[in-house]
């Protein structure tokens, strides 16, 4: 039973499983009804092991079965070999799961800075298959099951570590026939006379700016409440505003691409910012770690320091 290169192909390794479990267990049938076989199946392959070897590994009782001498020292070696061709098959199985990346992000950030660069992503990475997911939650990265998360907050999820993407900056926006003849920029008090539209959804409150942050930073009063419209996701909040339903806060670099095509206009020449801010979120759990996910993590920051130009 010699280890050469033609020996591999001969190692009883179905007896040796079935040894480990005899030994784990101290007796045949437990390790028959783990194993799903016969008891004498079982059996047959300890003899067959202990024939080929040339000693006995277990001493028969009445109740059970107890390890050699031998046996408890083939018991060391028998768990090690295993240990080591679980870890290897887990190692190549991982080698074929990193060619996906499973990218987390929400619905905005998704729709209108990351899908017009998903094609230059795709191209960047043919043989890579990306899998877009898109959430509203609050994300618990010591849980959740993704490889590269873009997310808003303040850098601070558990079981992350994550890198500034941009920060948040927000102006408000309508569309060009909505303005009107009205003079750009226009003033708070110009703004508040407008229909107002409000993102309101089951996040945190204070997760993002709201009007009532964004008058209170420009230093105005909050207007009385009319001609407000409610929607509980930003898509439809930018569809709206697109369709010259009112005036929306509207997050930069999501919005670049629309004022710059001249689909949106910005109402105001300064932004309101926060500490907050879209990040690059990467899990810590050592199981979960796609050394893939890096590289898009790096192409994402390239795009970011282009500005809006897309590749």
């Amino acid at each position: 039973m010699g280890l050469n290169s033609a020996g591999f192909g001969r190692l009883p390794l179905k007896s040796l499983a079935v040894f480990e479990a005899a030994a784990r267990h101290g007796k045949f049938a437990a390790a028959a009804e783990e194993l799903l076989m016969t008891q004498a199946g079982v059996s047959q392959h300890i003899s067959q092991l202990e024939a080929d070897l040339g000693v006995t590994l277990f001493d028969r009782q009445h109740r059970g079965v107890a390890l050699t001498h031998a046996g408890a020292q083939f018991r060391q070696s028998v768990e090690q070999g295993l240990r080591t061709l679980s870890d290897g098959v887990a190692s190549v199985r991982r080698l074929g799961s990193e060619r996906t990346v499973d990218i987390l992000t929400d619905f905005g950030f998704a729709a209108w800075w990351l899908m017009p660069r998903i094609a230059a992503l795709s191209e960047l990475m043919p043989e890579v298959e990306i899998r877009l997911v898109t959430t509203q939650s609050e994300i618990d990265g010591s849980s959740a099951d993704f490889d590269l998360g873009i997310l808003f907050g303040r850098g601070d999820w558990a079981g992350c570590t994550s890198r500034l993407l941009f920060r948040e900056e927000v102006y408000p926006v309508c569309s060009p026939g909505y303005l009107g003849d009205r003079r750009l920029p226009l003033s708070p008090e110009e703004i508040a006379r407008l229909r107002l539209l409000h993102l309101r959804g089951q996040a945190p409150q204070n997760r993002w700016f709201d009007w009532e942050e964004w008058f209170a930073g420009m230093g105005a009063p909050l207007p009385a409440r009319h001609q407000e419209l409610v929607f509980n996701n930003y898509q439809i909040v930018l569809q709206a505003v697109l369709l010259g339903q009112g005036v929306g806060l509207g997050w930069a670099p999501l919005i670049d691409e629309l004022v710059g095509s001249g689909s949106l206009v910005r109402l105001t020449d300064t932004p309101l910012s926060s500490d907050r801010g879209y990040h690059i979120v990467r899990p810590t759990r050592t199981n979960h770690t796609n050394p893939l996910a890096e590289t898009i993590a790096s192409w994402l920051l390239g795009q970011h320091s282009e500005g809006t130009q897309l590749q």
